[in-house]
């Protein structure tokens, strides 16, 4: 059976997102990678954190084995595991509901915010309710969309793959708790060397976009080389300082996670205070800056495509190999 060309792959798995968004099936990917690394946290944790490297590599190996599996027995499953590995418009769909529910109940709100973020939100007044939707909205920019595409163009299916484990064991064991800050420090790192290049690539694209939408962009551009280092992640300062710069408010500061109080650095200049509109105004910048990194890495594979490599890796190994030979 004939692969299908990889820019056509993207276009449409992404085509399939905005149409249906993220399905909550029980049989999701991200569901499946969570149990199988449940299976092998239950016989790992107790070491610490060679447990937790045990963990991420055997989850790797079940799981992008079976993607590998699948896409060789039937090639035009790619479109639907990467469409399962992306997941802009549900990203954006759950923000806004929160925007939405800021305007009549708080209580709802929170709730709703509760489904999107770690931290503790049953105390949380309007202020940081919007701070809480837009930073997530922010820096889940890069898991949801960028980080995928970006992988996907370096090692095609078997790199996103290995992107959403590793993105996965990190949401569910990267905390920094009693409980977790052994197990999940490889899932962390790897995490973090994952995204390096795509937060910033992400942080960039959300500069360019809010010059369109009509925003500061030389303000988006220096809070971000001006603020990102200050995230206690390497990553995600990129997006949540373009963020605050490109709308003129302050996000970060005190949280609670699992009961435990942390006081993180701040991003941007309080120009103003936060308001609900604030999250819809985050929400057009993203749609646009999401509809130009799509278009961005399309173009990519197209010129990947035209010089016979499926992805960044085939090209690197087939140069290499050149090299040698002559």
């Amino acid at each position: 059976m004939v692969n299908l060309p990889t820019p056509l792959i993207i276009l449409l798995a992404f085509v399939l997102d905005l149409l249906f968004a993220d399905p909550q099936v029980r049989w999701h990917p991200v569901r499946v990678i969570g149990q199988v690394a449940e299976f092998f946290c239950r016989f790992f944790y107790s070491l610490g954190r060679l447990g937790g490297l045990l963990t991420l590599l055997f989850t790797s190996i079940v799981f992008v084995g079976g993607v590998s599996f699948t896409v060789r027995l039937f090639p035009p499953l790619e479109i639907l595991w990467l469409y399962f590995f992306i997941a802009p418009t549900s990203l954006q769909k759950e923000v806004l509901k929160v925007a939405e529910a800021l305007q009549e109940n708080i209580s709802l709100a929170r709730k709703r915010l509760s489904f999107l973020v770690g931290r503790e939100t049953k105390n949380l007044d309007t202020s940081q309710c919007v701070r809480a939707a837009v930073e997530t909205l922010a820096e889940n920019f890069t898991d949801a969309l960028v980080g995928p595409l970006f992988w996907y163009m370096v090692g095609g299916i078997y790199g996103v793959a290995f992107y959403k484990v590793c993105e996965t064991l990190d949401s569910m064991y990267g905390y920094k708790t009693k409980k977790w800050l052994r197990f999940g420090y490889f899932s962390a790192k790897f995490d973090d060397i994952l995204n390096f290049l795509p937060a910033r690539l992400a942080g960039l694209f959300i500069v360019l976009a809010s010059g369109l939408t009509g925003q500061n962009l030389w303000r988006a551009f220096r809070t971000m080389l001006a603020d990102a280092h200050k995230h206690d992640s390497p990553n995600s300062g990129y997006t949540e300082a373009a963020m605050a710069g490109a709308l003129g408010i302050e996000l970060g500061g005190p949280v609670v996670y699992q009961g435990q109080f942390f006081e993180k650095e701040r991003f941007g200049k309080p120009l103003r205070e936060r308001e609900v509109s604030d999250i819809f105004l985050a929400g057009k910048i993203i749609r646009l800056a999401t509809f130009l990194i799509v278009a961005t890495i399309v173009f990519l594979e197209v010129f990947l495509w035209k010089l016979g490599y499926p992805n960044l890796i085939e090209l690197i190994m087939n140069e290499l190999k050149g090299a040698l030979i002559t």
